[in-house]
């Protein structure tokens, strides 16, 4: 019995090495994977989990709660311990109150801010952390070009370098994800005042497939002006069911329906799952 019961925990190490072997082959003889962008269901918050096609790892937010990597792991193989890029759109804690556990969970390469030191204790503790562990850190500012490999570019839109504002949310990084013929904007909780901005700067290259509505359907946000230069198929909320903040706004949904625009949301859909090729998306 004593030989028996020492085999066991062998027999699991066991176990465990062979199916992180299978996946390790499977990913690495799988064809050629398309660009994954996964706007995850964390509630009340935003965080979007995106894969390059060669398997580079972008998360942009990270949600009000610690468990997001309960969220992840349905994206990132067991043994995945690392993300290339995390983007920290602005410090409103629904926006990045699941770092607290990602930083030790997770390698982090780079971590892209928007620049704003102010915000709750929970974000002064990420960046104490972030600091601790020597995490290589940038601010983003319009114009800025992020290659992330493959032909997949983040463009960021805002926020301006010279932004002089006391609302977090102006400081809200703005950014278009593309990929061939293919594109995504994500918007934070950027207000119409930015919106405008970026209209007045970048006119047509805001243009996009996907639409993540910004400040999660407040009537803040999602301007008629905007909503036509983007000129969206698609437009994603990200807010949880029954929030105390009214989200989405009826103006919002009202706007988007005026123009058409297939609506897709996590409340009522769970996480919203794009793909694309580079030529076209397809919703899984």
């Amino acid at each position: 019995m004593k030989s028996l019961f020492k085999r066991k925990p062998l027999v699991a190490i066991l176990v465990v090495l062979l199916v992180i072997l299978i996946q390790l082959v499977t990913r690495a003889f799988s064809p050629e994977q398309n660009l994954e962008v996964v706007f995850l269901d964390v509630g009340q918050g935003d965080a979007i989990f995106i894969t390059t096609p060669s398997g580079r790892q972008v998360l942009v937010d990270a949600g009000p709660r610690n468990n997001l990597g309960s969220s992840l792991a349905h994206y990132m193989p067991s043994y995945d311990r690392s993300i290339d890029l995390v983007m920290l759109t602005h410090p409103d804690l629904d926006h990045v109150g699941g770092m607290v556990s990602l930083i030790d969970r997770y390698h982090i390469d780079l971590l892209v801010h928007s620049g704003l030191l102010a915000g709750s204790d929970v974000y002064a503790a990420i960046a104490d952390r972030v600091s601790q562990l020597g995490i290589p850190t940038t601010t983003a500012a319009a114009g800025q070009v992020i290659d992330l490999g493959d032909g997949v570019n983040l463009e960021i839109f805002s926020p301006h370098p010279d932004l002089d504002s006391f609302e977090s949310n102006d400081y809200s990084i703005v950014a278009r994800l593309s990929y061939g013929d293919t594109s995504v904007l994500l918007t934070g909780d950027a207000p119409k005042v930015i919106e405008q901005n970026i209209v007045r700067a970048f006119d047509d290259r805001i243009q996009s497939d996907i639409l993540k509505v910004g400040h999660h359907g407040s009537n803040t946000s999602t301007a008629d002006f905007f909503l036509e230069a983007v000129n969206p198929e698609y437009a994603v909320l990200s807010y949880g069911c029954s929030n105390r903040f009214g989200h989405p706004h009826g103006e919002v949904l009202a706007t988007l329906f005026a123009q058409q625009v297939r609506v897709l949301d996590t409340c009522n859909d769970g996480d919203v799952v794009f793909e694309s090729d580079g030529a076209e998306w397809q919703i899984k």
